[in-house]
């Protein structure tokens, strides 16, 4: 009861900010997962039930001469276990053609893409993607981007996490990253130097995509950090329309993990808007058994 107040709440704040600020747009969708994971070793096999209601504000580019102010704010709400409400982005950015700053609740950028990654289960948690900074953190840390449009097509950005007060565990330090875009193809790269539990660790990551049409791409990623007990991640995928697959590859030390992943979204009784998408993973570790895993995903955009 206590989550469909806070809910009604929500709701009504954003139905009052439309009406005051007409710049705003607001929409909503409900994704949800029936997932199948294998048995290995003593965990036996299991489904679960899963998902969320998202309710998105989005500020229109609001624009004053050269300069611009923008933000967003999600709201989301679990279905599967739990009913606390959640908050995924909680942002605004601001600045002009030449640079801009990011503040609040964000995910910087993505140095590991996955591709349609509906389900990916690891059968080993090896491996470093380059995203121990990369954001949305829940710990009231401030997480801050600058960016800077240093040419056409090259956007360099600087991200700063701060330390978390009394909680050595969270990871805080500086993300510089860079993206260039030459039509078909987008090159990404960036560099992590952070601190968690005292001590410093430094990492990088590439990533260099390929748009074969406006609804095909490829896509190749590959983080290391050697600090991190010589830990890497090695990632291909491909996106064919409404087809995904792709591979990921973890190492830490001697230790490796493989998996395979596949999903296909199709309409859902031909209804606009709605989804049903089968996704599937298969992974091999080193010391552990295979896991198998099988995902069904519902989506409906309102």
């Amino acid at each position: 009861m206590q989550t469909q107040i806070r809910l009604v709440a929500v709701a009504a704040a954003l139905v009052a900010a439309g009406a005051a600020q007409a710049g705003v747009s607001f929409d909503a969708n409900l994704e949800h997962d029936v997932l199948f994971k294998g048995k290995q070793g003593a965990t036996s096999s299991a489904t679960t039930n899963g998902g969320r209601v998202e309710l998105n504000a989005n500020a229109a580019l609001v624009k004053s001469g050269d300069n611009f102010v923008n933000a967003k704010a999600t709201v989301t709400v679990p279905t599967g276990s739990g009913d606390s409400v959640g908050i995924d982005d909680a942002w605004i950015q601001f600045g002009n053609s030449a640079a801009d700053l990011k503040i609040g609740r964000h995910e910087a950028a993505d140095l590991f893409p996955l591709g349609k990654d509906v389900v990916v289960e690891a059968a080993g948690a090896y491996g470093y993607r380059t995203n121990a900074l990369r954001g949305r953190f829940k710990t009231g840390q401030l997480h801050a981007v600058a960016g800077l449009n240093a040419a056409p097509g090259l956007r360099v950005e600087l991200g700063l996490v701060t330390e978390k007060s009394a909680d050595a565990t969270q990871a805080y330090g500086l993300r510089p990253t860079l993206v260039y875009t030459a039509g078909a193809l987008t090159l990404r790269a960036g560099v992590e130097s952070y601190k968690k539990n005292n001590v410093s660790y430094s990492g990088t990551g590439v990533s260099v995509g390929y748009a074969l049409s406006s609804s095909a791409s490829v896509n190749a990623n590959y983080g290391k950090n050697s600090d991190l007990n010589n830990s890497s991640s090695l990632g291909l995928n491909a996106v064919f329309g409404d087809a995904g697959v792709g591979m990921v590859q973890d190492k830490t030390a001697a230790n490796k993990a493989t998996t395979y992943y596949a999903a296909y979204s199709f309409p859902l009784l031909g209804v606009k808007g709605a989804t049903i998408t089968p996704a599937l993973s298969t992974s091999k570790a080193t010391g552990v058994e295979n896991l198998n895993a099988f995902k069904v995903r519902l989506n409906y955009a309102f």
